[in-house]
C-alpha cells in the first residue's frame, strides 16, 4: 500500500519500484495508521529484535565469563612473575589477544549456528560481524573487570554486568531505548560504552529491516524521489522503532548486504576499555607485584628527577601523562563515532 500525499503524479518514474510512500506532515491523521498498515513488517521486526536480545544476552554472559579465566587461573603466576621484573604490559596484551582470539572464533561458530538455524535473508557477514563484534566488546568487559574485582566475585560481577547493563541499556527496553538514546547524546555515549550488546541488535535488527521489500514502512528503492524531502515520513524507522537515527540515508535503502554504521563505533570503545584496562592492572594489587604505591612511586620519581639521577622520559610521571593523553583521545573518538551522523543527514540539518 502506497500513501501519497503532497506530490504530483507527474514526478513518478514509469517503474513501480520507485514510488516513495509518502505522509505529507506528522499531524497527518494517516499516521495514526501506520502500525495497523505496516503491522506484518513491524511484527518480523520486532521478532527478530526480541531473538537478537536474548540470544545476544546468553552469548555475551558465556563469553565474558569463559574471558576472565585467562585473568582468574593465571593471578598467582602473574604477581610471581612481575615480582621478578617481568613486563606487566606484555602479560596484559598477550592476555587480550588469546582471550579475543579464542572468545572470537566461539563468536564465529556462534555465528554460523545463528545463521543455519534462523535462515536470515540478510548476508552471512553481516550476522557474523555482529556476533564478532559482540564478543568484542564483552572481552573487553570482563578483562577489565577480572583486573578490578576481587578474584572471589569475579564471575557474580562480570556475569551480572553482562546481564543487567546489556539488558537495561541495549536500545530494546526501558531506560535506554532507542528513541531515548538518539534523543539524549549522554545516555547514547553512556550505553555505547556500558552496554555489550547496545550494537549487536541493532545492527541485527536494522539489517533485517533493510531486506525488507519497499512500501513495507522502513525501506525504500534506492532512485526514489523526495527521499530526503520525506526523510521523517518514514514512521517505522523514524517514529516507531527508532533505530538507525544517525543514519537513516543508508538503512532504509533496500538491501540484503547488512548494515555496518556501527562497526568503527563499536571498536573505538572496545579499543577504549583495553587501555582502561592496561592503566588498571598497573594500578590494582602493586603490593602483590612487589612494587610500591603509585604515590610513593610518583613522590620518588620527582626527587630522582630533580636530582638528575633519573631522566624524565624514563619517569612513571611521563609515562601515566602519555597513558592519560591516550585514554582521552579513544574516549574522544569512541564518543564522535557513536554520535556522528551520516554526512548527508549533518548537510540536510546544516542547509
Amino acid at each position: 500500500m502506497t500513501l501519497m500525499g503532497g506530490v504530483k503524479s507527474d514526478k513518478w518514474s514509469s517503474g513501480t519500484n520507485s514510488l516513495l510512500w509518502i505522509i505529507s506532515s506528522k499531524e497527518d491523521a494517516s499516521v495514526m495508521l501506520n502500525p495497523f498498515v505496516f503491522a506484518y513488517a513491524l511484527m518480523g521486526v520486532n521478532a527478530i529484535t526480541n531473538y537478537a536480545m536474548m540470544v545476544g544476552l546468553i552469548v555475551s554472559v558465556l563469553i565474558g565469563l569463559n574471558a576472565t579465566k585467562i585473568i582468574t587461573d593465571k593471578k598467582l603466576q602473574f604477581y610471581r612473575e612481575a615480582q621478578s621484573g617481568a613486563s606487566v604490559t606484555a602479560f596484559y596484551i598477550a592476555a587480550n589477544i588469546t582471550a579475543t582470539t579464542e572468545q572470537g572464533f566461539a563468536a564465529a561458530v556462534g555465528s554460523l549456528l545463528a545463521f543455519f538455524v534462523l535462515k536470515p535473508p540478510t548476508s552471512f557477514l553481516s550476522i557474523l560481524w555482529n556476533f564478532f563484534m559482540l564478543s568484542w566488546l564483552t572481552v573487553a568487559w570482563a578483562l577489565l573487570l577480572a583486573v578490578m574485582v576481587p578474584q572471589d566475585s569475579v564471575t557474580t560481577v562480570v556475569g551480572f554486568f553482562c546481564a543487567f547493563f546489556g539488558l537495561l541499556f541495549n536500545g530494546k527496553v526501558a531506560p535506554g531505548t532507542w528513541k531515548s538514546i538518539y534523543e539524549n547524546p549522554g545516555l547514547a555515549v553512556f550505553s555505547g560504552f556500558i552496554s555489550p550488546l547496545r550494537f549487536f541488535i541493532e545492527g541485527i535488527s536494522t539489517s533485517e529491516a533493510k531486506c525488507l521489500p519497499i512500501q513495507s514502512g522502513f525501506t525504500v528503492a534506492s532512485n526514489a524521489f523526495n527521499y530526503h524531502e520525506f526523510e521523517e515520513s518514514y514512521p517505522n524507522f523514524y517514529h516507531l522503532t527508532y533505530m538507525a537515527h544517525n543514519d537513516l540515508d543508508s538503512a532504509t535503502v533496500q538491501g540484503c548486504s547488512g548494515w555496518f554504521w556501527w562497526v568503527p563505533a563499536a571498536f573505538a570503545v572496545g579499543v577504549t576499555i583495553r587501555i582502561a584496562g592496561g592503566v588498571a592492572i598497573h594500578l590494582s594489587g602493586r603490593s602483590k607485584q612487589g612494587k610500591k604505591s603509585v604515590r610513593k612511586e610518583i613522590i620518588e620519581d620527582v626527587h630522582k628527577c630533580r636530582a638528575g639521577v633519573k631522566s624524565i622520559f624514563q619517569s612513571f610521571i611521563l609515562a601515566g601523562i602519555i597513558v592519560l593523553f591516550v585514554c582521552a583521545g579513544f574516549l574522544a573518538l569512541s564518543s564522535w563515532l557513536i554520535l556522528r551522523k551520516s554526512p548527508e543527514q549533518v548537510n540536510r540539518t546544516m542547509g
